[in-house]
């Protein structure tokens, strides 16, 4: 036997063996019945359908300011309680400001001193400087008395922002919701006297999204709310802020995304940490041809339906769509007419 007649040979086994292999491990298509006891038939159905993304979430806040004293003191009254609102600019509490004062009148009558001996050194060495017989121990003589006359400028400018500074002032409107130390007359450092204010006007809702879901997501997109405070509310908003860096100290990768809440919060209805969804609209197309998601089988990656036709069950190829929790949009494949089979297993 030649060379040329084992390679026929061998082919030939190889072509033989495949359509061995496929008859015993390929269910033809006309093997597959109806089982009226167990498999469901439906029609496609006409309808709106919505391809949305939900999340879970809560309301936050953008203006939150905790503000504290800088320097340390004797805490001598305290104008606010928690509850309370506030005006922007507001004085909200002060330090005991008589040693204060003692200190800027010391620090003032150091800077008259320096003064005085600059213009003594000056008034020396004036003949010196007018004929230009200054020489590099005279320079550093004057250079000195000017750096001490600048020192108390300064020391005294720090003593005079340390009085403004004995008054504790809110940068935004708001409500108190914390204070630490709500009682003058005790010795506190910036660190145990803070006193927080929010804003709640500026409240938004906050919420996580996934790295395989953020990509569907862009400014603008319309969105609405439904808090568990008000279930019977549906507030309609837009998604307005999406995060381009990770959400730090999470296991998973998801990016924070936020939504105005265009809401009249005068009576404080709406707090922070209330939890909610949100129902982010990605798509909506009307007068869509619908099957249930159970109905779509899938093959390598080809979508599927079952067909009746007469007694008989026909496999038959779509295209699909958008695709909900539980109905999925037909593109290609079938009609309003056809008759499809869901197949209970």
């Amino acid at each position: 036997m030649n060379k040329t007649t084992k390679i026929i040979i061998g082919i030939i086994a190889a072509i033989a063996l495949f359509f061995v292999i496929r008859k015993f491990t390929t269910t033809p298509t006309s093997a597959v019945t109806l089982n009226p006891k167990t498999d469901q038939i439906i029609s496609p159905t006409i309808q709106d359908i919505k391809d949305q993304v939900t999340l879970s979430g809560s309301i936050n806040s953008d203006q939150i300011a905790i503000v504290k004293f800088k320097n340390s003191g004797k805490l001598n009254w305290v104008g606010v309680k928690i509850g309370d609102r506030v005006k922007k600019w507001q004085v909200l509490a002060t330090l005991d400001s008589v040693e204060l004062k003692k200190s800027l009148q010391t620090q003032y009558n150091n800077y008259r001193t320096q003064l005085s001996q600059f213009q003594d050194v000056q008034d020396t060495y004036q003949k010196t400087r007018d004929n230009y017989l200054v020489t590099d121990a005279i320079q550093r003589i004057l250079d000195r008395t000017q750096y001490s006359l600048n020192n108390s400028v300064i020391t005294y400018e720090i003593a005079d922002m340390a009085i403004a500074e004995s008054k504790l002032i809110t940068p935004i409107d708001g409500v108190v919701v914390a204070i630490d130390q709500p009682l003058p007359g005790v010795n506190i450092t910036p660190a145990t006297a803070t006193i927080t204010i929010i804003n709640p006007n500026s409240l938004y809702f906050r919420s996580e999204v996934d790295q395989q879901e953020v990509v569907k997501l862009a400014q603008g997109q319309e969105a609405t709310i439904k808090l568990d405070s008000f279930a019977d509310k549906i507030i309609d908003t837009k998604l307005s802020f999406v995060s381009f860096t990770p959400v730090a100290g999470q296991s998973s990768t998801v990016y924070e995304i936020r939504f105005p809440l265009p809401l009249d919060n005068q009576g404080l209805s709406y707090r922070l940490g209330m939890d909610g969804d949100v129902d982010i609209l990605i798509k909506e197309v009307s007068n869509a041809l619908t099957l249930p998601l159970e109905a779509i089988n899938d093959d390598n990656g080809q979508n599927y339906v079952w067909l009746k036709v007469g007694d008989k069950l026909e496999k038959r190829n779509i295209k699909t769509g958008i695709e909900t929790d539980t109905l999925v949009e037909i593109l290609d494949g079938i009609n309003q007419n056809d008759t499809v089979v869901i197949k209970k297993r």
